[in-house]
């Protein structure tokens, strides 16, 4: 089965299971406490969008 990213849940397992995977990806802050930067092109791309 092909993955697909960046959509909606269809049902109540697979938003279970998405909380989970997001419990566990670290905070822009942790990443930067690591010494790596978080994705500064979504950063970006979302400041510029949420300015208009």
């Amino acid at each position: 089965m092909k993955k697909v990213v960046n959509t909606m849940v269809r049902n109540q397992k697979d938003l279970e299971e998405q909380s989970k995977m997001m419990e566990k990806m670290k905070t822009n802050k942790q990443v930067k406490e690591n010494g790596k930067i978080p994705d500064p092109i979504q950063y970006e791309t979302n400041r510029k969008e949420s300015s208009r």
